[in-house]
């Protein structure tokens, strides 16, 4: 007998209006460096705890764009969150800052484990008119999703994807 849940998509995708919304991001580096770099063209208020951060990261706080913490996390850290990215290399600190964010219902995506994901990370694309993201069944297939939305930038850039107003996709 099959799981009668195999039959559904795995995530449902919604567009979420992000403007001030608190949104704190554990880790500084790669990977965290991506989600920031998208988070703030949407108007988060965003806090990075980190004891190190990438150089991108510490342009867009020297810019005055993000907040900055350079330190370990640690409870409390996620007071007044909306949601909580978790992308450090460090499993006890992921683990204990997915509990935190659970107790508190905040929602997590975290880098090092998709099961433990209330949401997945699209890759973005976007013109002047619309906004899109992309996101694999399952949310395994990261090469699958950066090929398709390169595809798509290069198709809107070109103005192909969208004729007289109708999407072509």
């Amino acid at each position: 007998m099959t799981d009668s849940r195999e039959k559904y998509l795995s995530h449902f995708p919604l567009f979420i209006d992000l403007k001030n919304k608190n949104i704190v991001v554990i880790g500084g580096g790669n990977i965290a460096e991506r989600r920031v770099e998208t988070l703030v063209n949407f108007g988060a208020s965003i806090t990075v705890i980190a004891p190190e951060i990438s150089k991108r990261i510490g342009e867009l706080y020297c810019h005055g764009r993000i907040n900055v913490i350079m330190r370990e996390y640690k409870r409390g850290d996620l007071k007044n969150a909306f949601i909580v990215i978790i992308a450090t290399n460090k499993k006890e600190v992921n683990d204990l800052a997915a509990k935190d964010a659970r107790e508190l219902n905040i929602l997590v995506n975290r880098a090092d484990n998709r099961e433990e994901c209330d949401f997945f990370f699209p890759a973005i694309f976007s013109d002047e008119e619309i906004v899109g993201g992309i996101i694999s069944k399952c949310g395994s297939n990261h090469n699958a999703v950066k090929e398709k939305a390169a595809k798509i930038r290069e198709l809107l850039n070109k103005g192909e994807l969208l004729n007289k107003g109708d999407l072509l996709i």
